[in-house]
Protein backbone atom coordinates (compact mmCIF):
# COMPACT_ATOMS: atom_id res chain seq x y z
CA UNK A 1 0.00 0.00 0.00
CA UNK A 2 2.56 2.47 0.82
CA UNK A 3 4.41 1.81 -2.64
CA UNK A 4 1.49 2.23 -3.72
CA UNK A 5 0.89 5.52 -2.56
CA UNK A 6 4.04 6.34 -3.35
CA UNK A 7 4.11 5.81 -7.06
CA UNK A 8 0.55 7.48 -7.09
CA UNK A 9 2.12 10.39 -5.58
CA UNK A 10 5.08 10.41 -8.15
CA UNK A 11 2.74 10.23 -11.07
CA UNK A 12 0.21 13.32 -9.59
CA UNK A 13 3.23 15.65 -9.36
CA UNK A 14 4.49 14.51 -12.74
CA UNK A 15 1.47 14.77 -13.86
CA UNK A 16 1.15 18.45 -12.20
CA UNK A 17 4.61 19.73 -14.07
CA UNK A 18 3.53 17.99 -17.18
CA UNK A 19 0.51 20.95 -17.02
CA UNK A 20 2.40 23.50 -16.08
CA UNK A 21 5.16 22.79 -18.83
CA UNK A 22 2.13 22.48 -21.70
CA UNK A 23 0.59 25.76 -20.41
CA UNK A 24 3.48 27.84 -20.38
CA UNK A 25 4.95 26.63 -23.79
CA UNK A 26 1.49 27.49 -25.17
CA UNK A 27 1.08 30.81 -23.58
CA UNK A 28 5.08 31.66 -25.08
CA UNK A 29 3.92 30.46 -28.47
CA UNK A 30 0.78 31.73 -28.54
CA UNK A 31 1.31 35.62 -30.29
CA UNK A 32 1.18 38.63 -28.20
CA UNK A 33 -0.69 42.02 -29.16
CA UNK A 34 0.59 44.08 -26.03
CA UNK A 35 2.80 46.63 -28.54
CA UNK A 36 1.77 45.50 -31.71
CA UNK A 37 0.26 47.75 -34.61
CA UNK A 38 -2.51 45.55 -34.87
CA UNK A 39 -4.01 46.67 -30.89
CA UNK A 40 -1.49 48.48 -29.73
CA UNK A 41 -0.98 48.19 -25.65
CA UNK A 42 -3.98 46.10 -24.92
CA UNK A 43 -4.00 43.09 -23.62
CA UNK A 44 -7.65 43.24 -23.21
CA UNK A 45 -9.27 39.88 -22.63
CA UNK A 46 -6.74 38.74 -19.90
CA UNK A 47 -7.14 42.60 -18.41
CA UNK A 48 -11.34 41.71 -18.41
CA UNK A 49 -10.27 38.76 -16.27
CA UNK A 50 -8.32 40.71 -13.76
CA UNK A 51 -11.87 43.15 -13.16
CA UNK A 52 -13.22 42.60 -9.98
CA UNK A 53 -16.53 40.89 -10.52
CA UNK A 54 -19.92 43.04 -11.38
CA UNK A 55 -18.41 46.43 -11.74
CA UNK A 56 -18.83 47.17 -15.37
CA UNK A 57 -21.52 48.61 -16.02
CA UNK A 58 -20.83 49.00 -20.31
CA UNK A 59 -19.43 47.04 -22.38
CA UNK A 60 -18.13 48.05 -25.80
CA UNK A 61 -18.44 45.01 -28.68
CA UNK A 62 -17.27 45.00 -32.22
CA UNK A 63 -14.76 45.24 -34.41
CA UNK A 64 -10.81 47.37 -33.87
CA UNK A 65 -13.38 50.33 -34.87
CA UNK A 66 -15.33 49.59 -31.66
CA UNK A 67 -11.38 49.12 -30.03
CA UNK A 68 -9.94 52.68 -30.63
CA UNK A 69 -13.47 54.37 -30.71
CA UNK A 70 -14.64 54.27 -27.23
CA UNK A 71 -11.84 54.76 -24.10
CA UNK A 72 -13.33 53.30 -20.77
CA UNK A 73 -11.16 55.65 -19.01
CA UNK A 74 -12.35 59.00 -20.88
CA UNK A 75 -15.60 57.74 -20.12
CA UNK A 76 -15.30 57.15 -16.12
CA UNK A 77 -13.03 60.56 -16.33
CA UNK A 78 -16.15 62.65 -17.94
CA UNK A 79 -19.08 61.16 -16.54
CA UNK A 80 -17.82 58.49 -13.64
CA UNK A 81 -19.69 55.62 -16.16
CA UNK A 82 -17.85 52.55 -15.38
CA UNK A 83 -17.02 50.30 -18.88
CA UNK A 84 -14.83 48.11 -20.55
CA UNK A 85 -13.90 47.97 -24.16
CA UNK A 86 -13.61 43.90 -25.53
CA UNK A 87 -13.77 44.96 -29.28
CA UNK A 88 -11.45 42.79 -31.35
CA UNK A 89 -9.67 42.73 -35.01
CA UNK A 90 -12.32 41.89 -37.00
CA UNK A 91 -14.54 41.02 -34.53
CA UNK A 92 -17.31 39.22 -36.63
CA UNK A 93 -21.20 38.96 -34.94
CA UNK A 94 -20.76 35.66 -33.47
CA UNK A 95 -17.43 36.03 -31.81
CA UNK A 96 -19.00 39.33 -29.93
CA UNK A 97 -22.03 36.79 -28.99
CA UNK A 98 -19.77 34.90 -27.69
CA UNK A 99 -17.92 37.23 -25.87
CA UNK A 100 -21.10 38.98 -24.34
CA UNK A 101 -21.68 35.71 -22.80
CA UNK A 102 -18.53 35.06 -21.21
CA UNK A 103 -18.84 38.72 -20.08
CA UNK A 104 -22.11 38.04 -18.48
CA UNK A 105 -20.10 35.34 -16.26
CA UNK A 106 -18.65 37.68 -14.73
CA UNK A 107 -19.66 41.29 -14.69
CA UNK A 108 -23.60 42.46 -14.54
CA UNK A 109 -23.88 45.17 -17.29
CA UNK A 110 -26.69 47.95 -17.50
CA UNK A 111 -25.69 48.36 -21.38
CA UNK A 112 -24.28 46.76 -24.46
CA UNK A 113 -22.71 48.88 -27.14
CA UNK A 114 -22.17 47.17 -30.34
CA UNK A 115 -20.92 48.70 -33.62
CA UNK A 116 -22.50 47.31 -36.48
CA UNK A 117 -18.98 47.60 -39.28
CA UNK A 118 -19.04 43.54 -38.82
CA UNK A 119 -22.58 43.01 -40.25
CA UNK A 120 -21.48 43.39 -44.03
CA UNK A 121 -18.25 41.58 -43.24
CA UNK A 122 -18.31 38.00 -44.48
CA UNK A 123 -15.60 36.42 -41.30
CA UNK A 124 -16.17 33.01 -41.44
CA UNK A 125 -13.28 32.07 -42.74
CA UNK A 126 -10.68 34.45 -40.66
CA UNK A 127 -8.51 32.22 -38.74
CA UNK A 128 -6.46 34.97 -37.46
CA UNK A 129 -8.79 37.41 -36.21
CA UNK A 130 -10.80 34.29 -34.29
CA UNK A 131 -7.65 33.91 -32.89
CA UNK A 132 -7.32 37.11 -31.39
CA UNK A 133 -10.94 36.71 -29.83
CA UNK A 134 -10.37 33.44 -28.28
CA UNK A 135 -7.33 32.83 -27.48
CA UNK A 136 -7.44 34.56 -23.94
CA UNK A 137 -10.98 33.46 -23.60
CA UNK A 138 -10.92 30.92 -20.39
CA UNK A 139 -11.69 27.34 -21.34
CA UNK A 140 -15.27 26.61 -20.34
CA UNK A 141 -19.02 25.73 -21.74
CA UNK A 142 -18.88 29.28 -24.11
CA UNK A 143 -15.13 28.41 -25.32
CA UNK A 144 -16.45 25.17 -26.28
CA UNK A 145 -19.40 26.35 -28.26
CA UNK A 146 -17.19 29.09 -29.72
CA UNK A 147 -14.91 27.03 -31.23
CA UNK A 148 -17.81 25.31 -32.21
CA UNK A 149 -19.27 27.74 -34.33
CA UNK A 150 -16.25 29.12 -35.89
CA UNK A 151 -14.90 25.51 -37.07
CA UNK A 152 -18.20 24.61 -38.06
CA UNK A 153 -17.96 27.78 -40.46
CA UNK A 154 -14.21 26.89 -41.45
CA UNK A 155 -13.91 22.77 -41.75
CA UNK A 156 -9.95 24.04 -42.28
CA UNK A 157 -9.40 25.01 -38.44
CA UNK A 158 -8.69 22.53 -35.95
CA UNK A 159 -10.43 22.63 -32.73
CA UNK A 160 -7.75 21.15 -31.31
CA UNK A 161 -5.76 23.92 -32.50
CA UNK A 162 -7.36 26.20 -30.08
CA UNK A 163 -7.28 23.89 -26.94
CA UNK A 164 -3.71 23.13 -27.56
CA UNK A 165 -2.03 26.42 -28.71
CA UNK A 166 1.03 24.99 -29.53
CA UNK A 167 0.15 22.87 -32.28
CA UNK A 168 -1.03 25.95 -33.94
CA UNK A 169 1.91 28.08 -33.07
CA UNK A 170 4.34 25.77 -32.90
CA UNK A 171 7.13 27.00 -35.78
CA UNK A 172 6.72 30.43 -33.78
CA UNK A 173 9.56 29.53 -31.83
CA UNK A 174 12.08 31.46 -34.56
CA UNK A 175 10.82 34.41 -34.63
CA UNK A 176 9.83 35.52 -30.69
CA UNK A 177 10.90 38.97 -29.11
CA UNK A 178 10.87 39.75 -25.57
CA UNK A 179 7.39 40.27 -24.98
CA UNK A 180 6.80 36.46 -25.28
CA UNK A 181 8.96 35.40 -22.99
CA UNK A 182 7.78 38.54 -20.87
CA UNK A 183 3.97 37.58 -21.27
CA UNK A 184 3.55 37.24 -17.09
CA UNK A 185 4.60 40.71 -16.52
CA UNK A 186 1.59 42.18 -18.55
CA UNK A 187 -0.49 42.47 -15.47
CA UNK A 188 1.60 44.62 -13.92
CA UNK A 189 1.00 47.37 -16.63
CA UNK A 190 -1.61 49.77 -16.23
CA UNK A 191 -4.32 49.23 -19.10
CA UNK A 192 -7.08 51.56 -20.46
CA UNK A 193 -9.38 48.40 -20.23
CA UNK A 194 -9.09 47.30 -23.56
CA UNK A 195 -8.85 50.81 -25.73
CA UNK A 196 -6.62 50.31 -28.86
CA UNK A 197 -4.14 53.39 -28.89
CA UNK A 198 -4.14 54.36 -33.15
CA UNK A 199 -1.99 57.64 -32.57
CA UNK A 200 -1.69 59.00 -35.99
CA UNK A 201 -3.96 61.68 -37.96
CA UNK A 202 -4.56 61.08 -40.83
CA UNK A 203 -5.40 64.56 -42.75
CA UNK A 204 -8.05 62.95 -45.36
CA UNK A 205 -10.53 65.27 -46.56
CA UNK A 206 -12.46 63.41 -48.30
CA UNK A 207 -14.73 61.79 -46.03
CA UNK A 208 -18.21 63.49 -46.10
CA UNK A 209 -20.86 62.97 -43.39
CA UNK A 210 -24.53 61.95 -44.68
CA UNK A 211 -27.85 63.51 -44.68
CA UNK A 212 -30.68 60.30 -43.90
CA UNK A 213 -32.96 60.25 -46.69
CA UNK A 214 -34.92 57.61 -47.62
CA UNK A 215 -33.03 55.14 -49.95
CA UNK A 216 -32.99 51.17 -50.74
CA UNK A 217 -31.41 49.35 -47.79
CA UNK A 218 -28.24 46.75 -48.19
CA UNK A 219 -28.90 43.17 -46.58
CA UNK A 220 -26.86 42.14 -43.82
CA UNK A 221 -24.48 39.02 -44.02
CA UNK A 222 -27.23 36.29 -42.52
CA UNK A 223 -24.82 34.36 -40.13
CA UNK A 224 -24.54 38.08 -38.77
CA UNK A 225 -28.06 38.63 -38.83
CA UNK A 226 -28.29 35.15 -36.71
CA UNK A 227 -25.85 36.15 -34.14
CA UNK A 228 -27.00 39.91 -33.92
CA UNK A 229 -30.88 38.20 -33.47
CA UNK A 230 -28.56 36.14 -30.45
CA UNK A 231 -27.04 39.58 -28.62
CA UNK A 232 -30.86 41.08 -28.66
CA UNK A 233 -32.46 38.45 -27.19
CA UNK A 234 -29.24 37.24 -24.65
CA UNK A 235 -29.66 41.40 -23.84
CA UNK A 236 -33.62 40.95 -23.41
CA UNK A 237 -32.65 38.10 -20.81
CA UNK A 238 -30.80 39.52 -18.98
CA UNK A 239 -32.11 42.97 -18.54
CA UNK A 240 -29.27 44.81 -20.89
CA UNK A 241 -30.36 47.94 -23.09
CA UNK A 242 -28.67 46.89 -26.36
CA UNK A 243 -27.31 50.28 -27.90
CA UNK A 244 -26.12 50.09 -31.91
CA UNK A 245 -23.07 52.71 -33.09
CA UNK A 246 -21.02 53.22 -36.10
CA UNK A 247 -17.60 55.14 -35.83
CA UNK A 248 -16.88 57.39 -39.18
CA UNK A 249 -15.89 55.24 -41.96
CA UNK A 250 -15.35 55.35 -45.78
CA UNK A 251 -17.32 51.97 -45.67
CA UNK A 252 -20.42 53.56 -44.36
CA UNK A 253 -23.24 54.21 -46.84
CA UNK A 254 -26.54 55.72 -46.39
CA UNK A 255 -27.53 51.81 -47.53
CA UNK A 256 -26.57 50.88 -44.51
CA UNK A 257 -27.26 53.22 -42.30
CA UNK A 258 -31.24 52.53 -43.19
CA UNK A 259 -30.78 49.25 -43.16
CA UNK A 260 -29.66 49.18 -39.65
CA UNK A 261 -31.97 52.09 -38.50
CA UNK A 262 -34.55 49.85 -39.83
CA UNK A 263 -33.86 47.00 -37.56
CA UNK A 264 -33.15 49.02 -34.92
CA UNK A 265 -36.31 50.63 -35.01
CA UNK A 266 -38.48 47.43 -35.28
CA UNK A 267 -36.69 46.00 -32.10
CA UNK A 268 -36.98 49.54 -29.94
CA UNK A 269 -33.00 50.45 -29.96
CA UNK A 270 -31.47 53.17 -30.87
CA UNK A 271 -28.69 53.44 -33.41
CA UNK A 272 -26.27 56.26 -33.13
CA UNK A 273 -24.39 56.65 -36.46
CA UNK A 274 -21.42 59.46 -36.19
CA UNK A 275 -21.46 59.04 -40.14
CA UNK A 276 -24.76 60.71 -39.99
CA UNK A 277 -24.36 64.58 -40.39
CA UNK A 278 -26.10 65.66 -37.07
CA UNK A 279 -24.56 63.29 -34.88
CA UNK A 280 -21.12 64.28 -36.37
CA UNK A 281 -21.19 67.93 -36.05
CA UNK A 282 -23.02 67.41 -32.08
CA UNK A 283 -19.94 65.21 -31.67
CA UNK A 284 -18.00 67.64 -32.94
CA UNK A 285 -15.86 65.32 -35.26
CA UNK A 286 -13.42 66.07 -37.78
CA UNK A 287 -12.52 63.52 -39.62
CA UNK A 288 -9.03 64.90 -41.01
CA UNK A 289 -8.06 65.32 -36.89
CA UNK A 290 -9.82 63.07 -35.48
CA UNK A 291 -9.47 59.37 -37.52
CA UNK A 292 -5.93 57.54 -37.45
CA UNK A 293 -6.16 56.52 -41.10
CA UNK A 294 -8.17 55.65 -43.70
CA UNK A 295 -8.67 53.79 -47.53
CA UNK A 296 -10.60 55.20 -50.51
CA UNK A 297 -12.88 51.79 -49.96
CA UNK A 298 -12.63 51.93 -46.17
CA UNK A 299 -12.70 48.44 -45.72
CA UNK A 300 -8.85 48.16 -44.38
CA UNK A 301 -9.01 51.54 -41.85
CA UNK A 302 -10.91 54.18 -40.22
CA UNK A 303 -9.79 53.92 -36.68
CA UNK A 304 -10.28 56.74 -34.84
CA UNK A 305 -7.49 58.42 -32.81
CA UNK A 306 -7.60 59.51 -29.00
CA UNK A 307 -8.44 62.73 -29.78
CA UNK A 308 -11.99 60.85 -32.09
CA UNK A 309 -12.16 58.38 -29.35
CA UNK A 310 -12.66 61.22 -26.82
CA UNK A 311 -15.28 62.68 -28.58
CA UNK A 312 -17.08 59.86 -29.45
CA UNK A 313 -16.90 58.47 -25.92
CA UNK A 314 -17.99 62.26 -24.45
CA UNK A 315 -20.83 62.00 -26.84
CA UNK A 316 -22.19 58.53 -25.95
CA UNK A 317 -21.61 59.53 -22.11
CA UNK A 318 -24.26 61.68 -22.65
CA UNK A 319 -26.60 59.83 -23.93
CA UNK A 320 -26.02 56.67 -21.18
CA UNK A 321 -26.17 59.33 -18.73
CA UNK A 322 -29.32 61.33 -19.72
CA UNK A 323 -31.40 58.76 -21.90
CA UNK A 324 -30.39 55.17 -19.97
CA UNK A 325 -30.29 57.02 -16.60
CA UNK A 326 -26.88 55.05 -15.90
CA UNK A 327 -24.88 57.75 -13.39
CA UNK A 328 -21.22 57.90 -11.77
CA UNK A 329 -20.04 55.87 -9.29
CA UNK A 330 -16.52 55.91 -7.73
CA UNK A 331 -14.19 52.83 -8.44
CA UNK A 332 -10.97 52.08 -7.76
CA UNK A 333 -10.09 49.96 -11.01
CA UNK A 334 -10.28 53.50 -13.16
CA UNK A 335 -8.65 56.17 -10.14
CA UNK A 336 -5.84 54.51 -10.73
CA UNK A 337 -5.31 54.72 -14.61
CA UNK A 338 -6.50 58.16 -14.73
CA UNK A 339 -2.71 59.44 -14.82
CA UNK A 340 -1.64 56.63 -17.07
CA UNK A 341 -4.65 57.53 -19.48
CA UNK A 342 -3.30 61.23 -18.97
CA UNK A 343 -0.12 60.44 -20.44
CA UNK A 344 -1.02 58.16 -23.33
CA UNK A 345 -3.16 61.27 -24.15
CA UNK A 346 0.89 63.48 -24.23
CA UNK A 347 1.89 60.35 -26.36
CA UNK A 348 -0.79 60.77 -28.73
CA UNK A 349 0.03 65.11 -28.98
CA UNK A 350 3.57 64.55 -29.05
CA UNK A 351 3.67 62.25 -31.61
CA UNK A 352 2.22 64.67 -34.14
CA UNK A 353 3.78 67.64 -32.66
CA UNK A 354 5.64 69.24 -35.65
CA UNK A 355 7.46 72.31 -33.68
CA UNK A 356 11.21 71.73 -32.26
CA UNK A 357 10.64 74.26 -29.68
CA UNK A 358 7.52 73.09 -28.64
CA UNK A 359 8.64 68.88 -28.79
CA UNK A 360 11.72 69.74 -27.23
CA UNK A 361 9.69 71.11 -23.56
CA UNK A 362 7.13 68.28 -24.34
CA UNK A 363 10.15 65.04 -23.80
CA UNK A 364 10.85 67.05 -20.64
CA UNK A 365 9.35 63.88 -18.83
CA UNK A 366 10.49 61.22 -16.60
CA UNK A 367 7.73 59.01 -18.44
CA UNK A 368 10.33 59.30 -21.61
CA UNK A 369 14.11 57.52 -22.11
CA UNK A 370 15.01 60.36 -24.86
CA UNK A 371 17.74 59.69 -27.92
CA UNK A 372 19.20 62.34 -29.80
CA UNK A 373 21.73 61.57 -32.45
CA UNK A 374 22.50 63.77 -35.16
CA UNK A 375 23.34 63.39 -39.06
CA UNK A 376 25.55 65.21 -41.17
CA UNK A 377 27.60 68.44 -40.80
CA UNK A 378 26.60 72.03 -41.68
CA UNK A 379 24.88 75.45 -40.96
CA UNK A 380 22.79 75.24 -37.91
CA UNK A 381 18.70 76.99 -38.11
CA UNK A 382 18.06 76.25 -34.99
CA UNK A 383 19.20 78.66 -32.51
CA UNK A 384 19.17 80.51 -28.86
CA UNK A 385 15.57 79.35 -28.22
CA UNK A 386 15.90 75.72 -28.64
CA UNK A 387 19.60 75.45 -27.50
CA UNK A 388 17.91 76.89 -23.75
CA UNK A 389 15.28 74.03 -23.89
CA UNK A 390 17.71 71.41 -24.45
CA UNK A 391 19.97 73.23 -21.35
CA UNK A 392 16.79 72.63 -19.24
CA UNK A 393 17.84 68.98 -19.82
CA UNK A 394 20.70 69.16 -18.88
CA UNK A 395 21.90 68.55 -22.08
CA UNK A 396 24.42 70.80 -24.81
CA UNK A 397 23.18 72.15 -28.22
CA UNK A 398 24.15 69.74 -31.21
CA UNK A 399 25.67 72.53 -33.00
CA UNK A 400 28.59 75.34 -32.40
CA UNK A 401 29.29 78.45 -33.36
CA UNK A 402 26.33 78.04 -35.98
CA UNK A 403 27.27 74.45 -37.14
CA UNK A 404 26.06 71.22 -36.58
CA UNK A 405 28.11 68.65 -35.53
CA UNK A 406 27.98 65.16 -34.54
CA UNK A 407 26.28 64.34 -31.62
CA UNK A 408 24.53 61.84 -29.20
CA UNK A 409 22.65 61.52 -26.55
CA UNK A 410 20.52 59.82 -23.64
CA UNK A 411 17.97 61.06 -21.47
CA UNK A 412 16.66 58.34 -19.05
CA UNK A 413 13.71 59.29 -16.75
CA UNK A 414 14.72 62.72 -16.72
CA UNK A 415 18.32 62.21 -15.65
CA UNK A 416 21.24 62.62 -17.91
CA UNK A 417 22.32 59.09 -18.93
CA UNK A 418 25.00 59.73 -21.97
CA UNK A 419 26.06 62.65 -24.19
CA UNK A 420 29.23 63.07 -26.58
CA UNK A 421 29.63 65.55 -29.00
CA UNK A 422 32.40 66.32 -31.56
CA UNK A 423 33.73 66.49 -34.75
CA UNK A 424 34.37 62.43 -35.87
CA UNK A 425 32.13 59.67 -35.71
CA UNK A 426 30.48 58.31 -32.53
CA UNK A 427 29.49 55.25 -31.67
CA UNK A 428 27.36 54.21 -28.01
CA UNK A 429 26.02 51.01 -26.69
CA UNK A 430 24.37 50.46 -23.71
CA UNK A 431 21.48 49.70 -21.82
CA UNK A 432 18.49 50.96 -19.87
CA UNK A 433 15.38 49.70 -17.66
CA UNK A 434 17.75 48.06 -15.23
CA UNK A 435 19.51 46.75 -17.93
CA UNK A 436 16.97 44.66 -19.69
CA UNK A 437 16.60 46.71 -22.98
CA UNK A 438 20.13 47.24 -25.23
CA UNK A 439 20.46 50.27 -27.30
CA UNK A 440 22.91 51.55 -30.04
CA UNK A 441 23.74 55.03 -31.28
CA UNK A 442 25.91 55.68 -34.30
CA UNK A 443 26.50 59.79 -34.87
CA UNK A 444 28.30 61.44 -37.53
CA UNK A 445 28.25 63.27 -41.19
CA UNK A 446 27.02 60.43 -43.22
CA UNK A 447 25.21 58.00 -40.89
CA UNK A 448 22.49 58.15 -37.69
CA UNK A 449 21.48 55.07 -35.84
CA UNK A 450 19.60 54.18 -33.28
CA UNK A 451 18.51 50.72 -32.61
CA UNK A 452 16.77 49.64 -29.96
CA UNK A 453 16.98 45.68 -28.79
CA UNK A 454 18.59 45.47 -32.22
CA UNK A 455 15.78 47.26 -34.54
CA UNK A 456 16.10 50.54 -35.78
CA UNK A 457 14.19 53.17 -34.76
CA UNK A 458 15.66 56.63 -35.83
CA UNK A 459 14.47 58.34 -39.21
CA UNK A 460 18.73 58.34 -40.10
CA UNK A 461 17.60 61.69 -41.86
CA UNK A 462 19.82 64.56 -42.16
CA UNK A 463 19.11 66.53 -38.90
CA UNK A 464 18.53 65.91 -35.37
CA UNK A 465 17.11 62.79 -34.87
CA UNK A 466 15.04 61.61 -31.55
CA UNK A 467 13.38 58.56 -30.56
CA UNK A 468 11.04 58.54 -27.62
CA UNK A 469 10.36 55.34 -25.76
CA UNK A 470 8.15 55.28 -23.35
CA UNK A 471 9.07 54.06 -19.76
CA UNK A 472 5.07 53.75 -18.75
CA UNK A 473 3.66 51.66 -21.84
CA UNK A 474 7.84 49.60 -22.29
CA UNK A 475 7.85 51.12 -26.40
CA UNK A 476 8.99 53.06 -28.23
CA UNK A 477 6.28 56.12 -28.87
CA UNK A 478 7.93 58.24 -31.25
CA UNK A 479 10.38 59.01 -33.78
CA UNK A 480 11.13 62.20 -35.43
CA UNK A 481 13.72 64.25 -37.44
CA UNK A 482 13.63 68.21 -36.89
CA UNK A 483 15.56 69.31 -40.16
CA UNK A 484 18.22 71.72 -38.25
CA UNK A 485 20.31 72.42 -41.16
CA UNK A 486 17.30 73.66 -42.94
CA UNK A 487 15.37 77.52 -41.78
CA UNK A 488 11.90 75.86 -41.61
CA UNK A 489 13.29 73.32 -38.92
CA UNK A 490 10.66 70.32 -40.74
CA UNK A 491 9.60 67.58 -39.23
CA UNK A 492 9.80 64.23 -40.78
CA UNK A 493 8.45 61.18 -39.61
Amino acid sequence: MRERLRLAGKAFLFSCLMGLMIYGINRTLTPKYRHSSINPLTETFRGFYRMERDTVDVLFLGSSQTAAGFNPQNLYDEFGIRSYNLGSNHQSLWLSYYWLKEALRYQSPRAVVLDCYELYIDGRKEEGNARLALDDMRWGAVKKEAVDTVCGFDKSQSRQGYLLTNIRFHTRWTGMSETDFTWAEMASVPQLKGFWLYKDICGYEGFVPFAVEPSREEEFLPEAREYLDKILKLCSEEGIRLILVKTPTLAQSLEKHNTIMGWARLNGLDFIDFNEREIYREAGLDYRADMNDTSDTGYKNAHANPAGARKMTCYLGAVLRDRYGIGPCDDKQWESTREFNDGVWKDFLLHNETDLSRYLAAVKDQRYTVFFSVKEKGPAYAGREQEELMRDMGLAAPWREGEVQPYISVIEKGAVKEEQTGDGRMYKLGAFRDGEVIYQMVSGEAECSVRINRVEQAKSRPGLNIVVYSNDTESVIDSVCFDICSPQLTAYR
